[in-house]
């Protein structure tokens, strides 16, 4: 009995941890039940304090191996292509739109109520901010959200 509380709790435990590395949920959920029958098996067998025993073994390794993993995930050879290490968040073109408000241009097509626009020399996509605006109109950048340029007639 003791073999497969062990080989219970070990099964559980690994599994946990592939959980960690393939999505899905279905790995977490065998290993969880995997260390509840080992737990569930030394209280049956050993009693009320060896089950408590084991009941806190359980948790310290698997906590233990758990906050290694998280620690060393990433330094991991195999793991290394699972770990994103470009920068996220930082978008140098939307920073660059924002300087685009208070410039003029022309629309090149009718804004129904985008359309396209030089600004700048640039042509752009934009987006009229209230109304049709017709080709050839002189327009002027009003604001920008996200890589939305909103413009209205000048």
């Amino acid at each position: 009995m003791v073999t497969t509380i062990v080989v219970l709790a070990v099964i559980g435990i690994l599994a946990f941890l592939f959980e960690l590395v393939l999505p899905g949920g279905i790995l977490g959920i065998a290993g969880a039940i995997c260390m509840v029958a080992a737990v569930v098996l030394s209280f049956a067998e050993f009693g009320l304090m060896w089950g408590i025993v084991a009941l806190v073994i359980m948790l310290a390794f698997a906590g233990t191996m758990t906050w290694i993993w998280m620690k060393f995930f990433h330094r991991l050879p195999f793991t290394r292509k699972l770990v994103l290490e470009a920068a996220v968040g930082s978008d140098d073109e939307l920073k660059a739109r924002q300087t685009l408000v208070g410039q003029t241009g022309e629309a090149l097509t009718d804004l129904r109520p985008s359309g396209h626009a030089k600004i700048g020399g640039e042509k752009l996509d934009v987006m009229s901010e209230s109304g049709v605006i017709a080709k050839g109109t002189s327009i002027e950048v009003v604001d920008t959200r996200g890589p939305s340029v909103f413009v209205r007639a000048v």
